[in-house]
């Protein structure tokens, strides 16, 4: 899995078994999630604006799930912990009408989008998945005080990678607790840098910390307290790697937990980390490991 915006869109790329309530949603194969801003008055065909935007990609519309939204990329929340990555934008709007017809109505800022990224689910953990997601969105709005449990346009896409082996996710189980804790607080976030409350001109990246306490941490460039990390004059775009987890054990290493699933490190790589393969990866989203590898390589 890897992930990067490009013309405000969100965009995710891999080899998936999604779940998605998105445009060409249900449960089926793709390459790529993507979640694209449109404009606040949109009136158009959001199958035909996917489109359209796919075919600039140079991607392919069948394996594509696409989501629409007015909310701002500069308010998207990307959160992680261990294998689990969500990504959410979120805006209220316009809620639900509480006891009236409701009409689907344009994708607008009263959108709440929500990527879930999981490892080795089967088609019916991707289902009991929604069901999670759901309530912990639901339960979200109703903390900051809103009346009501979504909007008319909300849109939901579970996406996994792997054998396809785990069949629950409700809030019994531990990947079901994580994706509950996770979209419960990244809704919270994403809504109050919609409305203002919380200030960010790029997308925020949070992690789950164990230090401490469990806890979740937002990791800002602007005066890194661990800053260098690894060695004087390293970029930083990319502290969350767009390219986690990647699984090469020439640049991390797979650590065991008694009792759970292994958790991939990469604590010791400093590939995305050297100036000129930041640079080639940020002009290239595409590139392939191997590229940015010999790219590194010949530095």
């Amino acid at each position: 899995m890897r992930y990067y915006l490009n013309s405000s869109s969100l965009i995710v790329r891999g080899k998936f078994r999604v779940c998605s309530s998105s445009l060409d949603g249900g449960i089926r194969d793709c390459t790529t999630l993507i979640n694209h801003q449109v404009s606040n008055n949109f009136s158009g065909d959001p199958e035909r604006e996917l489109e359209t935007l796919v075919l600039s990609l140079g991607l392919s519309k069948k394996s594509t799930a696409g989501l629409l939204t007015a909310v701002s990329m500069n308010t998207l929340c990307i959160l992680s912990w261990d294998s689990l990555t969500v990504f959410i934008t979120a805006g209220v709007t316009h809620p639900d009408p509480v006891g009236s017809d409701v009409i689907q109505s344009p994708p607008t800022a009263g959108t709440i989008n929500i990527i879930v990224m999981v490892q080795n689910f089967s088609d019916q953990g991707l289902v009991d998945a929604v069901i999670t997601v759901t309530e912990a969105k639901s339960l979200a709005l109703r903390n900051i005080g809103h009346s009501f449990a979504g909007t008319v346009t909300d849109a939901v896409a579970i996406a996994t990678e792997g054998s396809g082996d785990v069949r629950y996710a409700g809030s019994a189980t531990e990947i079901g607790q994580r994706i509950h804790a996770t979209v419960f607080f990244g809704t919270q976030q994403a809504l109050m840098r919609q409305t203002g409350v919380i200030q960010r001109k790029k997308p925020s990246f949070f992690i789950q910390s164990s230090m401490g306490g469990s806890h979740w941490i937002e990791w800002e460039k602007k005066n890194c307290p661990y800053y260098p990390c690894h060695f004087e004059g390293q970029r930083c775009d990319f502290c969350y790697c767009p390219l986690y987890p990647c699984g090469d054990t020439t640049l991390g290493d797979w650590i065991e937990k008694p009792g759970k699933a292994s958790v991939w490190s990469c604590t010791r790589c400093t590939l995305n980390h050297d100036p000129r393969v930041t640079s080639h990866l940020k002009r290239n989203p595409e590139a392939s490991l191997e590229e940015l590898k010999a790219l590194f390589l010949k530095i």
